[in-house]
């Protein structure tokens, strides 16, 4: 069965759609992190500002959407797999690391502050490359397999009740 020609659930389906979002944002601070390895003096400093202010916004955008999936889609889908299956385990692995590098990245700057120096804001910004790269990943695993599976296994009720906890 071709992932892509499954037809999703309204609630799998924002899903989905919300990953278009964060994708374009994650595209926007991939951009930021180039311009940042390429880049020095004071248009270096400019830029990693830019890529602070870009991670934070997104960080946010980034745990609203993993909380949906988290506290509902994962905990559902955990209940119908049963404990052999890892599918949901890898999922919730991905998030952590993608959410630490992003933590790391914040800490890590702000600690800096102000007074950051070139080669300091040129090693923070790898944080934003390597969840930049996990979440790529990522996205792409949910839309391929996770959702499609979702959709297979998840009830009429179950399907209602995300659908529900996503509005509330």
């Amino acid at each position: 069965m071709e992932a892509s020609n499954v037809i999703l659930s309204a609630p799998l389906q924002q899903l989905k759609d919300e990953h278009v979002s964060l994708r374009e944002d994650m595209n926007l601070f991939y951009e930021i992190t180039e311009e940042i390895e390429f880049e020095s003096g004071p248009a270096l400093i400019q830029e990693f500002t830019r890529l602070y202010e870009r991670i934070s916004t997104f960080n946010s955008k980034l745990k609203a959407h993993s909380k949906k999936e988290d506290d509902w889609l994962f905990a559902m889908m955990a209940s119908r797999l049963g404990e052999n299956d890892k599918t949901i385990e890898v999922m919730e692995f991905e998030h952590e690391k993608a959410e630490q590098h992003l933590r790391d990245f914040l800490t890590e700057a702000e600690q800096a502050g102000p007074a950051i120096d070139i080669d300091e804001a040129q090693a923070i910004a790898v944080y934003a490359v390597q969840a930049y790269a996990t979440l790529i990943q990522h996205s792409d695993r949910e839309e391929k397999v996770l959702f499609p599976l979702a959709e297979k296994i998840l009830s009429v009720g179950e399907k209602a009740e995300l659908e529900r906890r996503f509005r509330a």
